[in-house]
């Protein structure tokens, strides 16, 4: 499948530590959350195969990725500062979304990845909820996207039509 075929897919990183004594940045998966993402991720690697993964750089986003490029047999992950959790960060994960294209996974944070998930439609809030672990698979339509299908952990696959697109 070429990456035109992919999707490109906004990911919420898996459940983490609720704290940690350095800080937001340093707050890891849980045991229970890095388990129940690996079996998601092995879920998503069945659906479509991508060709990249881009992450903020927070720990538990990391770590998600390094979860995810297991599961999808790719050997490495870029970090990139557009998807640490800022104000501006949904207007930047869209622009590093149409920069990258089809077949990227892109890591990252709620409320920045919703928004952006929203802003990638042309909605004022996405078709479903990003819960921690979720995917958003998005069709690259020139300047906009369509969705094609919501995956989250424990939850029934949501497959959209054209009807629900916009």
């Amino acid at each position: 499948m070429s990456p035109h075929q992919m999707p490109l897919l906004l990911v919420r990183h898996a459940v983490a530590e609720d704290v940690h004594p350095l800080g937001d940045e340093a707050r890891a998966l849980t045991v229970e959350g890095r388990a129940a993402f690996r079996n998601h991720a092995r879920k998503l690697a069945r659906l479509t195969p991508m060709a990249g993964i881009v992450t903020s750089p927070l720990v538990r986003a990391v770590q998600t990725a390094e979860l995810l490029a297991e599961a999808f047999g790719l050997g490495r992950v870029e970090v990139h500062p557009a998807l640490l959790p800022r104000h501006s960060a949904p207007k930047r994960i869209l622009h590093l979304a149409r920069e990258l294209g089809a077949g990227w996974m892109l890591v990252g944070h709620n409320p920045s990845l919703t928004r952006a998930g929203a802003l990638a439609l042309d909605l004022d809030e996405l078709p479903g909820k990003l819960r921690k672990g979720a995917a958003l698979a998005l069709h690259p339509e020139g300047k906009h996207f369509s969705p094609v299908w919501l995956a989250a952990p424990g939850r029934t696959l949501v497959r959209y039509n054209d009807s629900q697109a916009r």
